[in-house]
């Protein structure tokens, strides 16, 4: 019953993040960030446990590895979500020491091999290093504010936000807010 839940509120989601269709509708999203002025700052995202794409077993303990998680929420189906991986690729590998991105792939259901090889081969084809856990019944609290993928959280190593989350596509603000937020706890 859990699953058929978790699959049915895939699918409605699928339905209603009409932000993935074109480029032209994130532009759109992007200009309304009224979806995530919901989620306060300093908002933990709590406990979970899930694996990532690898199978191997993640938990809130992933945030605590750097001072700043750029943590972003995507989907397989969404066009704009894969049209940003490379340039998040690239912002991964300049990031200093104490940051870090995460990926949340929103729509691949934990044990579905299919799925787990299409998020798979997407971030080979997007040359994605960095860790991609999949969704799962523990993340849904965290996850309850996403609205549309992508949207991405900066994160403190508790795992609050520092930031308003970002609706729609925008490495360079991720860049930016990650950077100001290590500024302020030097």
């Amino acid at each position: 019953m859990k699953k058929f839940l978790m699959i049915a509120i895939i699918v409605a989601m699928c339905f209603a993040l009409s932000a993935c269709g074109s480029e032209e509708a994130t532009e759109e999203v992007v200009e309304d960030q009224s979806l995530a002025e919901d989620i306060e700052l300093g908002t933990a995202l709590g406990a979970f446990a899930s694996t990532d794409l690898e199978g191997n077993e993640v938990t809130e303990a992933i945030f605590t590895d750097k001072d700043v998680t750029i943590l972003n929420v995507w989907g397989t189906f969404c066009e704009p979500c894969k049209s940003e991986m490379p340039d998040l690729s690239k912002l991964d590998s300049e990031l200093p020491d104490n940051a870090q991105i995460i990926g949340v792939v929103i729509d691949v259901p934990e044990g579905d091999t299919d799925m787990i090889e299409t998020a798979k081969a997407i971030c080979k084809d997007t040359d994605v290093t960095f860790t991609n856990i999949i969704m799962n019944e523990s993340m849904e609290e965290m996850m309850g504010g996403v609205e549309a993928v992508p949207t991405t959280f900066i994160l403190d190593r508790d795992g609050k936000t520092v930031c308003t989350p970002f609706i729609g596509t925008d490495v360079e603000g991720y860049r930016a807010a990650a950077l100001e937020y290590l500024e302020t706890i030097k």
